[in-house]
């Protein structure tokens, strides 16, 4: 009885804490993120070699609130944006040359579950 009336009041300070404040609970890209009412970003750098020419970002997911937006960086220059809310599923190709990228995911008052992976690779025109 004791463990259950720990597990409750538990449970009612995580809901409390992510009413509140927010949470985030995943590691992309290997695991989904769930969120609820959840804002922030988190920021990846990504180097691109001379044998690539675009960067793919795959996403899907669906919020019931808020919204997603994916950006890329480059020294701190807007290189591609595309911006997601309710249900989504999508694979966005940037076109990058050799350097250095930031590849920024922004959250608004997410909440939901969002699923995401990114590579740079070499398409055939």
């Amino acid at each position: 009885m004791r463990t259950l009336l720990f597990l409750a009041l538990a449970a009612l300070g995580l809901y409390w804490y992510a009413e509140r404040y927010g949470l985030a609970v995943g590691y992309p890209p290997f695991l989904p993120v769930f969120y609820w009412k959840y804002t922030g970003e988190a920021e990846y750098p990504v180097r691109v070699t001379g044998l690539y020419d675009a960067l793919k970002v795959k996403v899907s997911g669906r919020l019931e609130e808020g919204r997603l937006r994916v950006v890329l960086l480059r020294d701190g220059r807007k290189v591609g944006e595309r911006t997601y809310d309710g249900a989504f599923q999508d694979e966005v190709r940037f076109g990058v040359s050799p350097g250095a990228y930031l590849l920024r995911f922004e959250l608004q008052g997410a909440k939901g579950q969002v699923r995401y992976d990114w590579v740079t690779t070499k398409f055939a025109p």
